[in-house]
């Protein structure tokens, strides 16, 4: 006969698709009527706008727009001028675990942007684009926290007390927020914009009960012109946003992300009409404690214990640290004033070895400056950023990497001195098993039973609990302390115990 189990269901996400992809898009353009011919092209800006992410039968899709904007010096003329151009793109990747019911979280990023004249009305723009998905899939799992039998049956029960660090919820929000910027009015007034750039500034997320509160900031970047001068603004846009959680939540940790899907920047009358589409993506991890029934066994029957093994998260450690980029960087043509500077992760490399992570970053940094002639010149760089992270003996970690807050550059003999911070944010994982009963079946009694001693004296073998030696003779572990004046359940190889084997 089967005895009944007190089954627990543990609802989360696992994930089932964690990569980094890259793609490039490459378009031949027109210079636009209104715009003069392309004497000298100076630098290309580009901004990523991720729209659509489906996922569904083995395949995962991505699509959107690269606007690439390219700064160029006209002929004839001093002044820079600039267009844009769209790039559309659509990234797939195949993996068989993603269906239509899965969770996609991304991040799109350009890692560099350039453009070259074919003919002074004909420009060929490129785009090296990457990005950060990670698939989830709902998951439920089953475990046995306790039996019910019958006092007849003198049930033995094993439990372990665990814990499980489980992601809850992967939840996104779609938000929309607009502004009016003034420069400074120690500042030139603005006549003319040449480009603009929106850089994800700090942003973190906490539970609060049943709330999710998140806030953050982008950074504004434009480069214009006032008269015959070329100069730079920076402005900074906060914003806060509140998820709605199924349950209130106590011990979390959240892994937060902002996604520009669209933005709009114009000039009007000196001042920027801004507006940005973005989203929010939240990830919330959450710990619950667990308790399993890991064995039983009877003292006045057979009976049939049928385990599998559990794998729990038993730690889930959230950190992050900032690491700072300097770098001497050759300019050819000398620089007088740094205009703009701003920096993307072009690859990223992680080694696991024995207790700690090695990441190593590569930083594509684009630099636009004035020279002594007050010609405006663009140059690109490549900086190195490493990162070494502990951790746990068996345990596994993810990382990513992003650069943030001002990057700077100042004009030095022979180049530019690049300094900035990179955040690395990671989280260390270390996994256990456990066995579990997953059924209880009466066994088989024998048509002839020997009679069984009432008292065994048994010696205890090396690596023997006081469970496995109750459970190999048949007693229960309480008549066990009691007969041998013990306490703990960790008894010593070679002592000799006194076993009833009888209940009193």
């Amino acid at each position: 006969m089967e005895m009944e189990l007190h089954r627990q269901t543990l609802e989360g996400f696992h994930l089932v698709f964690d990569s980094a992809l890259a793609q490039e898009e490459t378009l031949e353009c027109i210079v636009p009527d209104a715009l003069p011919d392309v004497a000298r092209i100076v630098s290309a800006v580009g901004h990523i706008f991720l729209k659509n992410r489906q996922a569904g039968g083995g395949t995962l899709r991505l699509s959107g727009s690269v606007y690439v904007t390219v700064l160029y010096i006209p002929e004839g003329e001093n002044l820079p001028k600039s267009m844009e151009a769209e790039l559309p793109f659509q990234c797939t990747k195949d993996c068989p675990q993603i269906h239509e019911n899965c969770r996609v979280q991304a991040s799109a990023f350009v890692i560099s942007a350039d453009a070259r004249a074919m003919n002074p009305r004909k420009l060929l723009i490129r785009a090296s684009l990457s990005f950060l998905v990670q698939v989830y899939e709902q998951q439920l799992r089953e475990i046995t926290c306790d039996a019910s039998d019958g006092k007849e049956y003198h049930l033995e029960k094993q439990y372990v007390q665990s814990e499980d660090w489980t992601v809850a919820d992967v939840m996104e929000k779609s938000f929309l927020f607009s502004d009016v910027l003034r420069p400074p009015a120690s500042r030139p007034t603005m006549e003319e914009l040449l480009y603009y750039r929106l850089q994800l500034g700090a942003a973190e997320a906490k539970a609060i009960g049943k709330k999710l509160i998140c806030k953050g900031e982008f950074h504004l970047s434009t480069l214009y012109r006032s008269g015959e001068a070329i100069l730079n603004a920076g402005f900074e846009l906060p914003f806060s946003q509140i998820f709605d959680l199924a349950q209130s939540v106590e011990d979390s940790e959240v892994n937060l992300s902002i996604l520009a899907t669209g933005l709009q920047c114009t000039l009007q009358d000196g001042e920027l009409a801004i507006s940005v589409e973005a989203l929010a993506q939240a990830v919330l991890w959450v710990r619950q404690p667990l308790t399993v029934m890991s064995d039983a066994y009877c003292t006045s029957s057979p009976l049939d214990v049928e385990r599998a093994p559990c794998t729990f998260c038993i730690s889930a450690v959230h950190d992050e640290c900032r690491e700072t980029a300097r770098q001497f960087c050759e300019s050819g043509i000398p620089a007088k004033q740094v205009l703009d500077c701003f920096a993307s992760v072009e690859s990223i490399e992680c080694k696991q070895e024995e207790g700690k992570l090695s990441c190593s970053v590569q930083l594509h940094v684009e630099a636009l400056y004035l020279s002594e002639d007050d010609a405006l010149c663009g140059v690109g760089y490549a900086i190195p950023v490493s990162c070494e992270i502990n951790t746990p003996d068996g345990g596994s970690c993810r990382c990513e990497c992003l650069p943030i807050g001002e990057l700077t550059a100042v004009p030095v003999t022979g180049g530019l001195e690049v300094r900035g911070e990179v955040l690395f944010s990671w989280v260390t994982i270390q996994e256990k098993s456990i066995p579990c009963v997953i059924t209880l079946r009466q066994g088989t009694v024998p048509a002839v039973q020997m009679p069984k001693p009432s008292l065994i004296i048994r010696m205890v073998g090396e690596g023997e609990s006081l469970w496995e030696v109750a459970k190999s003779c048949g007693a229960t572990i309480q008549d066990i302390r009691t007969a041998n004046e013990i306490t703990d359940d960790e008894v010593a190889t070679g002592t000799l115990l006194l076993i009833p084997t009888k209940r009193s």
